[in-house]
């Protein structure tokens, strides 16, 4: 699963493993199942949707926080001093935190999860084929997971409110590769099993 620097190339001869082994680029043979289909994730439509969508993200998360009783922000100013520290947040946090997430979630799912890094991307993936409800829990762990976190701390954290949102709306514009999957993902049959791919995701139907 991928955010949007995350998002998983589709040129896997591209791919530089970091931790653990790189994703497939074609699913295993699983007995008593045949591969249904190959759903591939468009690296570059998917980023440019996600900026379309930040200033959606930005108003949302603004708006969750004052009505959980912290103050309205309606803009986020990052000074020249501070380009260093929004930088930081945007390029290694997010992506971080981002990662670890779907890797505790995949865990959890009892799978084991791999991490890498690539041309302007990270990864988390693992070998194993998960069933429909662990591969969405999966995909979705990093945008619920982290939103539920950080808009809380927004709103007792006055100060600091500003990048908390900033992180938060980082975060969830890079999901979108996420939230697409788990769009298809939810298309899929209900006993389908689903191999993380390179490129996107292969489901496996019963024979």
């Amino acid at each position: 699963m991928t955010n949007d620097e995350t998002a998983k190339s589709d040129k896997p001869g591209r791919l530089r493993p970091w931790i653990g082994e790189p994703p497939r680029t074609s699913p295993p043979e699983v007995d008593g199942y045949r591969l249904l289909s190959h759903q591939r994730f468009d690296m570059l439509q998917g980023s440019i949707i996600g900026m379309v969508l930040i200033p959606f993200w930005w108003v949302l998360f603004s708006v969750t926080v004052g009505l959980l009783g912290g103050r309205y922000i309606t803009e986020f100013v990052i000074l020249f001093s501070d380009v260093l520290l929004g930088a930081s947040i945007a390029l290694v946090l997010v992506p971080l935190l981002h990662e670890a997430v779907h890797g505790i979630a995949a865990m959890l799912a009892g799978v084991r999860p791999s991490y890498g890094i690539g041309p302007g991307f990270a990864y988390t993936t693992f070998p194993e084929p998960v069933a429909k409800r662990a591969y969405l829990a999966i995909g979705l762990a990093p945008l619920v997971v982290l939103s539920a976190l950080g808009l809380p701390l927004a709103v007792v954290w006055d100060g600091g409110a500003g990048l908390v949102l900033f992180f938060l709306v980082v975060n969830a514009a890079g999901a979108i590769g996420d939230l697409w999957m788990s769009w298809r993902i939810a298309l899929q049959p209900r006993n389908a099993l689903f191999v993380d791919l390179a490129d996107g995701f292969a489901v496996l139907a019963p024979e």
